[in-house]
């Protein structure tokens, strides 16, 4: 289960993100310049500015239109990149919590394609919107970025009671230190960090002996204390840990989709309600279809044909039952089942 720790956050932020767009700072602004090129050295007739500033705008255009388009076919689909990447004069990646944002979004696609599509999207992503330079670094920081949540995932950082809990998070600290530098580190869990404060202080009003009503106070008014984009954040999530509840209380009491539908309209606003009632019919249709495959795959699997038989019919199946993009999805997923 721990494989899927750091995958299960990715999708919650991914989740968050569609209920409720959280606006972010526009992005700074760069001045790039440009060595002599070829034409002027070769003597040839060199490309204007203007021409120059057209090709790369309809490259970016292409660029993002192809990235669109792959996103289309995945869970992403009708979602936006939640962020902007920020890059200084020189075109360098500025490492900030909108760097994780973006990682993020890209990442909640792991187990549906494979990884190193996911890092080519986001390479052409970034290229195509930032810049060359930026999308080296930020495919860069990907990678440290993944191997952190690999060593996170693997390791012991739970924390088994409310005395450790403080000890538990300066051990994750000296992990992100020790893998994406100090410096990096800082800039690129500013918010992370932040909302582990959050958390330690809500922890201990929850566990303080103050009245229910004033808990409640004060839990209000820390979230109020929080930058503007924090607090809306944390909001979301104190609403997503009530719904889940009344979700829940819901369905024990006989409820339907209709009434799930009514209590989404309510918290979130019929796009944001439209959009879940479409996700949990895309969530269920694809357990649906995972299931039948895997019943199916398991008759393949004990009917004593060879094991050359057995993958021609497995291939056969898999094309049957699933489009393309389904097939890389399965696959992905058949992987992380099978590895230990």
């Amino acid at each position: 289960m721990k494989k899927y720790l750091a995958l299960s956050s990715i999708v919650l932020i991914s989740l968050v993100a569609i209920i409720i767009e959280l606006k972010k700072p526009d992005s700074a602004t760069s001045s790039l310049s440009y060595p002599e090129s070829d034409e002027i050295r070769e003597g040839r007739s060199p490309t204007t500015g203007s021409q120059r500033v057209v090709q790369e705008s309809a490259q970016d255009e292409a660029s993002t239109i192809s990235v669109n388009r792959i996103l289309a076919t995945t869970s992403l689909a009708d979602t936006q990149v939640p962020a902007k990447l920020n890059i200084d004069r020189q075109g360098h990646l500025i490492v900030d919590s909108n760097s994780k944002a973006i990682l993020d979004y890209f990442l909640s696609l792991s187990g549906e394609i494979p990884e190193q599509q996911i890092r080519s999207l986001l390479q052409q992503w970034a290229s195509g919107t930032a810049g060359e330079t930026a999308a080296r670094e930020l495919t860069t920081l990907h990678d440290s970025y993944q191997h952190y949540l690999r060593a996170f995932s693997s390791g012991d950082f739970a924390a088994t009671n409310d005395s450790n809990i403080r000890d538990q998070l300066q051990r994750r600290q000296r992990l992100r230190d020790d893998i994406l530098g100090a410096d990096h580190a800082s800039s690129f869990f500013a918010d992370e960090d932040r909302y582990d404060q959050y958390s330690l202080q809500r922890h201990d009003i929850l566990a303080s002996e103050l009245s229910d009503q004033e808990k409640e106070l004060a839990l209000t008014t820390l979230r109020q204390t929080q930058p503007e984009h924090l607090a809306r954040q944390y909001q979301q999530q104190h609403q997503l840990r009530t719904l889940q509840k009344s979700e829940q209380a819901l369905i024990e009491s006989g409820g339907d989709e209709t009434d799930l539908f009514a209590l989404h309209q309510e918290q979130f606003g019929d796009a944001a309600a439209l959009r879940l009632q479409q996700l949990s019919r895309q969530r269920n249709n694809w357990k649906r279809k995972v299931d039948d495959y895997q019943q199916q795959r398991q008759k393949i699997q004990m009917s004593g044909l060879s094991d050359q038989d057995q993958q021609q019919q497995l291939e056969q199946l898999r094309s049957t039952l699933f489009n393309e993009a389904e097939q890389q999805r399965i696959s992905a997923l058949e992987r992380i089942q099978s590895s230990p």
